[in-house]
C-alpha cells in the first residue's frame, strides 16, 4: 500500500478534501469511479462522494478497508448501504466534520497486515514457455511456505490442470464458478478447487465447455485470493480483451515471456506496447538458446524492460510435461527463474 489517497468526489468537495489529505500527510490522487480500478486496490484509502459510491458499485471493485464516505449533507439510505458493501464504516459531513475525517484519515496510515500478492505471466509469443513459468512460479512460492491460487485465465491453451497432473481431480473449473454481487470468498475457492498438496489450488477450464473466461469472474478471482492472503499467480492470453487488462492493473509484477530469437524479441515488443504500458511493475523472462547469438540484455534494451530472469531450457522438461507432472530439480534453470519472479515480486509487492 501507498501513501497515496484516492479521492473520487466531486469539485464542490475536492478543496475540503484536498486539506484533509494534507493534513494527514497523503499524497492525493483524484480519480474516476469507472475507471480507477488500479489506484482503488494500491491506494491507502479512499475518500467518495455519493455519486462516486453509486458508480463504484456498478463497476464492481472489491471491497475493501479504509473507504471513507464524504458528503456535504446525510447521505440516504441506499447510498449508505452501497458504501458498507464497498468498505466503509462512516461518512464524515464536509466541511464541518474536517477534523474528524484527518483523524480517521491519519488512523489508516498506520501499518497493518498486507493482503497477498499477484502475479501475471503472458506469453510474447507462441510457445515462449509462458503456461510453464506460471505453474513453476506457483510451485516455488509453495515450497517457500506460501499458500498459492493459481489461475489459467488463458482459455485456449491446453490448462494447468494437465501441466500439473491434476485434470482429473474433483472440483470447480471455471465454467462452474458462480458469482454473486461479483464476488467470491478465497477461503472457498480453495476448499472447492483441485489441489496439488495443501497449499496450491488450481483454477482452470473444462476443455469440453466452449463458454469463455470472463473479466468479472478472473478478476473476482484475484481479488478473493488476495484478500485470503494468497500470491495470486495468473497465466494470461495473449490478446487484448478485458480480462488481461484488467488483470494487468490488479497484480504486482507482470512477467512478459520470450525466446532468445529475434522473432521473439519483435513480438514482445509489440506486446509490451499494446497491452503492459499501464502495468504498475513489469519485466522479462528470456528463455533460451539463442541460436544467433542474441542477448538477454540486447532484448531488454530493445524492449525497455528489465530482465528478472534469462534461463537455458531443460531438456529433461517436455518429457516430464508429457507425464503428466511438472517436475522442478533442485539445479533446474527453470526453478531458478521462477524463483527470481517470485522474489521480484515479493519486492515489487513491499514497494507498493
Amino acid at each position: 500500500m501507498s501513501e497515496t489517497l484516492l479521492v473520487l468526489v466531486h469539485a464542490d468537495l475536492r478543496d475540503d478534501v484536498a486539506r484533509c489529505a494534507a493534513a494527514a500527510g497523503y499524497r492525493m490522487v483524484v480519480g474516476e469511479p469507472a475507471s480507477c480500478r488500479a489506484e482503488w486496490l494500491r491506494a491507502r484509502a479512499v475518500v467518495a462522494d455519493p455519486e462516486a459510491v453509486t458508480a463504484l458499485r456498478s463497476a464492481s471493485v472489491p471491497r475493501r478497508d479504509g473507504v471513507l464516505l464524504v458528503a456535504a449533507g446525510e447521505p440516504p439510505p441506499a447510498v449508505w448501504r452501497a458504501a458498507i458493501d464497498l468498505g466503509a464504516g462512516e461518512a464524515a459531513l464536509l466541511p464541518a466534520d474536517e477534523g474528524h475525517l484527518v483523524r480517521r484519515l491519519t488512523d489508516l496510515r498506520m501499518p497493518r497486515r498486507a493482503g497477498g500478492g499477484g502475479i501475471a505471466v503472458i506469453g510474447a509469443h507462441g510457445g515462449a514457455g509462458a503456461s510453464v513459468l506460471a505453474a513453476a512460479a506457483a510451485s516455488v512460492a509453495v515450497d517457500d511456505g506460501d499458500r498459492v491460487l493459481l489461475l489459467d485465465a488463458d482459455d485456449l491453451g491446453g490448462g494447468l490442470d494437465l501441466t500439473l497432473g491434476v485434470e482429473d481431480r474433483p472440483g470447480l473449473r471455471w465454467q462452474d464458478l458462480t458469482l454473486e454481487g461479483g464476488t467470491v470468498s478465497g477461503q472457498a475457492l480453495h476448499r472447492a478447487l483441485p489441489a496439488v498438496g495443501d497449499r496450491l489450488s488450481v483454477l482452470a477450464g473444462r476443455r469440453d465447455d466452449p463458454r469463455p473466461v470472463t473479466a468479472d469472474a478472473v478478476l473476482a478471482t484475484v481479488d478473493a485470493g488476495r484478500a485470503h492472503g494468497d500470491l495470486v499467480v495468473v497465466d494470461l492470453p495473449r490478446a487484448d480483451s478485458a480480462v488481461v487488462r484488467g488483470v494487468v492493473e490488479s497484480v504486482d509484477l507482470v512477467v512478459l515471456v520470450t525466446t532468445a530469437t529475434v522473432a521473439g524479441c519483435a513480438a514482445a515488443r509489440q506486446v509490451a506496447a499494446r497491452l503492459l504500458h499501464d502495468a504498475v511493475g513489469v519485466g522479462l523472462a528470456v528463455r533460451g538458446p539463442a541460436p544467433g547469438g542474441l542477448r538477454a540484455a540486447q532484448i531488454a534494451d530493445a524492449v525497455g524492460m528489465a530482465v528478472l530472469a534469462a534461463y537455458r531450457p531443460d531438456p529433461r522438461l517436455p518429457g516430464a510435461l508429457e507425464d503428466g507432472r511438472l517436475r522442478l530439480g533442485t539445479r533446474s534453470p527453470l526453478r531458478r527463474a521462477a524463483r527470481a519472479i517470485v522474489q521480484a515480486a515479493r519486492i515489487g509487492e513491499r514497494a507498493a
